[in-house]
């Protein structure tokens, strides 16, 4: 018994030294960092709370607090959108031949390049853009629309785009393992379809919907480039509050912001594991 417990630890020990020396010493030493302070050499270490104040009571709480809703809000687009496809394609398409090309078409954009993709909304949304045009000539409007681009409007197009397929296929993969046996077990019972998807479909394909929108979320939270090249100047998320403290060499103030980030993302993995339990990982 004790050899065997030896031989697990030490099968367990390389897994355990990369883990700490590629993730936890990254974040504990963020963590030391947010309470340190810049000074005119480099950094003062020490325990300070300046930097935390510098977030919290400034403009930057603020692009926080809209970067959270941003992300709250990519969830349910996420979902409301993600949820039936998977549905369409998990249950109702299974065995289909064409599954498997209707789920490709949500991979194509990840094979090009993530900027050149959100700079290919600039032609598609802008004055003249693809979508404009067709509006014109159609005459459904006299005069082109200003706001589509450089607007909140523009950022979350571009963000569905991006982080649908997130909660699409581990919400799509959960509902292709519910035998088939039980959804016609719940017919053979009476239950209608629509009893038959909320009380056997919904529960046992929640967990990878849960785990889609986890990605969807933080994703949104450590969201740069988006904003940047389609918000215009009045759609700023938080992640460039972090680039802007890193240019000016301020990295006790960008280390307080991400370790804020960092507890935001724990905080809901957390709820996750009180309402769903991490042991329905295994049910996917």
């Amino acid at each position: 018994m004790e050899h065997d417990r030896l031989r697990f630890y030490l099968q367990l020990l390389p897994a355990a030294l990369m883990l700490g020396v590629f993730m936890f010493v990254p974040i504990l030493a963020i963590i030391v960092l947010s309470f340190a302070q810049p000074s005119p050499f480099g950094i003062e270490l020490g325990f300070e709370i300046q930097n935390y104040l510098d977030f919290f009571t400034t403009y930057r709480f603020t692009r926080f607090i809209d970067t959270v809703l941003a992300g709250v809000l990519q969830v349910g687009i996420a979902f409301v959108v993600g949820f039936p496809l998977a549905y369409y394609t998990g249950i109702r398409m299974r065995g289909s031949k064409y599954t498997f090309p209707i789920l490709l078409l949500f991979t194509i954009p990840f094979l090009t390049n993530y900027i050149m993709r959100t700079l290919s909304w600039i032609a598609f949304l802008g004055r003249e853009g693809v979508f404009n045009t067709v509006l014109v000539s159609l005459g459904i409007v006299s005069a082109p629309l200003e706001w589509m681009l450089y607007s909140d409007f523009a950022v979350h197009v571009s963000l569905i785009a991006s982080y649908v397929p997130y909660l699409l296929f581990p919400t799509w993969l959960a509902m292709s393992r519910i035998d088939d046996d039980v959804l016609r077990a719940s017919g053979d019972l009476g239950a209608s379809p629509l009893q038959t998807f909320r009380y056997i479909v919904m529960p046992l394909a929640m967990p990878g919907a849960v785990i889609g929108a986890i990605f969807v979320f933080v994703g949104v939270l450590g969201e740069g480039t988006v904003p940047t090249l389609l918000g215009g100047p009045n759609v700023t998320y938080i992640v460039t509050s972090i680039n802007n403290a890193v240019s000016g060499l301020n990295l006790p103030l960008a280390s307080a912001i991400s370790t804020t980030l960092m507890i935001v993302a724990g905080v809901i993995l957390l709820v996750w594991e009180r309402v769903f339990g991490l042991q329905s990982i295994g049910e996917i």
